[in-house]
Order: structure tokens, then C-alpha cells, then sequence
């Protein structure tokens, strides 16, 4: 009997360790309009850094962001979190409908207008936690704005996602 409680004590001694080292790093996809491939690296239990490759405007964005999270009482507790941060984003867009024309006016001699982007990002969100299978999903609200690319200034606060994430 004192060999089972012993075994109990050490399961429960060295669990911790293996849970706190649980969510260190997640890999996922994010649909909408900043829609691509999110890398999200966690500092501690409720500080992150998230990377997003985005494909928007026909063109690429990188967008380095810093969240906070914050635990959701009551019965989801443990699983449901909501989060805020903010970030920057760099890149180019590639706008189609504005052709160049070089001397002519032939349309095979035009071509798409390609600008480079900086910027800056919001974030809020809220993110449901599967521990069992190492999966998430979540609803953010990621409003931005732009500098240069099209437009000199470019405010967009439409900018809803769904994500999808695997932790490891």
C-alpha cells in the first residue's frame, strides 16, 4: 500500500513540470482578411508572441504580435481565454485593378502595381483550449492600419478571424 501511495506523490510531484512545460509553442491557420499561417510562441502561462505570414491585399505581410491572456471564470475555467495584445506587420500588396502602363497603350504591356506596407495591429480575442488533443480555436478581432501601399493611410477595423491552432 505504501508503494501505490509513494508511486502517487511521485506522479503527482512530476506532473507539473509536464504541464507547465505543455503550451510552449503552437502552429495554426487564420481565416480572414488577414488570413495565412500563425507561429505563437508563449512566454509564460499568459504572455505570448505570435507571428502571422499573411496573404492580403494579393500580396504578403508579416505581423509580429505581443498578447496577454486572461482566464474566464466559472465552468470553462480551465479551457476558455480571452486575449489582447498589439503588433506591427510589414510586407508589400499587390493592387491589380491599377495597372501601370509603360508607353503604350496596349493592355498586354501593363502590369499589376506592387507597394510596400508597414503598419500597425490590435488584437483581441477569445480562444477555446482542447488539452486532450492539443488543439484551440478562436475568434479574434484584429483591426489595423497602414502606411504607404496604396494609400498613404489605410484604417481597416473590419478585420474578423477564426484560428485554428496545434500546440506542442
Amino acid at each position: 500500500m505504501k508503494k501505490n501511495y509513494l508511486l502517487l506523490l511521485l506522479a503527482v510531484l512530476f506532473s507539473g513540470p509536464i504541464f507547465a512545460q505543455y503550451m510552449k509553442n503552437s502552429i495554426g491557420l487564420r481565416g480572414g482578411i488577414s488570413e495565412g499561417i500563425t507561429y505563437q510562441r508563449y512566454l509564460h502561462e499568459h504572455r505570448d508572441i505570435k507571428l502571422l505570414l499573411s496573404f492580403r491585399d494579393n500580396g504578403t505581410q508579416l505581423t509580429l504580435m505581443s498578447s496577454k491572456y486572461e482566464s474566464v471564470g466559472g465552468r470553462f475555467k480551465d479551457n476558455l481565454y480571452f486575449y489582447y495584445g498589439m503588433g506591427v506587420h510589414g510586407g508589400f500588396t499587390r493592387n491589380v485593378n491599377l495597372l501601370w502602363h509603360f508607353t503604350s497603350n496596349h493592355p498586354e504591356d501593363s502590369r499589376p502595381v506592387t507597394r510596400a506596407v508597414i503598419g500597425a495591429d490590435g488584437l483581441f480575442g477569445a480562444e477555446y483550449r482542447i488539452y486532450s488533443v492539443p488543439l484551440s480555436f478562436g475568434l479574434e478581432y484584429k483591426p489595423f492600419f497602414d502606411l504607404f501601399g496604396h494609400r498613404i493611410f489605410r484604417l481597416a477595423l473590419g478585420d474578423l478571424g477564426f484560428t485554428f491552432r496545434y500546440h506542442f
